[in-house]
C-alpha cells in the first residue's frame, strides 16, 4: 500500500508499517492531504483521500476504475464550508468527521481496499 501526503510518498508492505505511517500523517500539524492506494499513481483506484485539519477530517473514497465517489458524512446539522490546505480544498461542514474516524477508515482500507464501513457516506 502506498501513502502519499505532504510528508512524501511511502510504500508500506506490512500493516504495522502502514499503521505507523498513517498515524504520523494524520497527526501532522497544521494539516495534511493523504492518499492511500495500492499503487503509486494518480489514476490508481480504489483509493482513499483524507484531508486533515485541527483534529478533524474530510474523507473521500474513489471506487474501482473511479466508477463512484463517496464523501464522509459527519454532523448533518452543520452548515458552511471548511477549507483545507490553505483554501486549496473545501468540504461541506457536514462532511467533517473526527480525526479518529479518519484513522479507523484508513486502517480498514488497508485490509479491504473497499469503502470503509466505520462511518456514514454519501455518494457524489
Amino acid at each position: 500500500m502506498f501513502i502519499s501526503s505532504n510528508l512524501g510518498t511511502v510504500q508500506c508492505i506490512t500493516f504495522s508499517e502502514y499503521e505507523e505511517h498513517i498515524n504520523e500523517c494524520i497527526k501532522h500539524d497544521p494539516g495534511n492531504e493523504i492518499w492511500c492506494s495500492c499503487n503509486n499513481g494518480t489514476e490508481d483506484y480504489p483509493c482513499l483521500s483524507i484531508l486533515v485539519k485541527d483534529g478533524e477530517a474530510a474523507i473521500n473514497y474513489f471506487s474501482e476504475n473511479n466508477a463512484a465517489m463517496f464523501s464522509s458524512v459527519g454532523d448533518l446539522s452543520k452548515d458552511g464550508i471548511v477549507k483545507f490546505e490553505g483554501g486549496q480544498y473545501e468540504a461541506a461542514a457536514y462532511q467533517i468527521v473526527p480525526l479518529m474516524s479518519a484513522l479507523e477508515c484508513a486502517l480498514q482500507f488497508f485490509h479491504s481496499q473497499e469503502k470503509p464501513s466505520c462511518i456514514e457516506w454519501e455518494e457524489l
